[in-house]
């Protein structure tokens, strides 16, 4: 292969410049700020979903308990009822017999009202849970709008930046036709093996794309060299200037 022209260098440096705005904007496009708040508020709405089901679960289970204290408050209401209808009916004949019935009126009474002390607690944890699952739907709501509009914003910003990605390989490609085959051939195999860097210029005594310090002695070799050749640092090809 010839020596490359000083042309085809300033174009293989132009093409490695086209390649890292290339990565660069792909990178933007993976790591958009606004696709980042939308991911973080998709998750809180989601935790909001799930406090909501786990507080639903917990109004189930106090409603649960609601109606049994009711179903037998109901019932004892009943019981206690019947007696008094006993002792004051006269169907109760004798005083012991009285004093059995007086006895457990007084106990129906007191389970009644030992059963609505506890029915009182419940139904105050009813209330504070159907508020906090109504707090946690409007939450779960405001949430799912900010991430509509997040999402729209994330469209938006990756919109300009396909435009742009679109632009910059196109301007790739036509680098790329314009150089001899086996140096574009060299440039990517040597850009693939550096992680997506193939070529830096020497400039005083360090090469741009690794940015390490060269010997006086490294230097004066390269500068008595071809124009193309390799770092001896990074092994990326390198461009010595005239």
């Amino acid at each position: 292969m010839s020596e490359p022209s000083s042309a085809e260098l300033d174009l293989l440096l132009e093409l490695q410049a086209t390649d890292h705005r290339v990565r660069k904007v792909r990178h933007q496009l993976d790591d958009l700020p606004e696709q980042q708040q939308l991911e973080a508020t998709l998750a809180s709405a989601g935790e909001l979903d799930r406090q909501h089901d786990d507080v639903r679960v917990d109004l189930e289970r106090a409603s649960a308990q609601q109606r049994q204290l009711e179903r037998e408050i109901e019932v004892l209401s009943e019981r206690r009822d019947a007696e008094r209808a006993r002792l004051y009916d006269g169907s109760v004949a004798n005083a012991r017999e009285m004093k059995a019935v007086d006895a457990e009126i007084e106990t129906t009474t007191r389970r009644i009202d030992e059963h609505e002390e506890q029915l009182l607690e419940v139904l105050e944890q009813v209330e504070a849970l159907e508020s906090r699952a109504g707090q946690l739907v409007a939450d779960g709501a405001l949430a799912r709008d900010r991430a509509s509009e997040l999402e729209a914003a994330r469209d938006d910003a990756a919109k300009h930046l396909l435009a742009e990605l679109g632009e910059l390989e196109a301007d790739r490609q036509r680098r790329a036709a314009q150089l001899p085959g086996e140096l574009l051939a060299r440039y990517e195999a040597a850009a693939d093996r550096a992680g997506g860097t193939g070529v830096g210029k020497l400039i005083d005594n360090a090469c741009t794309a690794c940015r390490l310090t060269m010997s006086r002695a490294d230097v004066g070799d390269l500068l008595a060299g071809p124009p193309l050749t390799t770092c001896p640092q990074c092994r990326r090809l390198l461009v010595v200037p005239e």
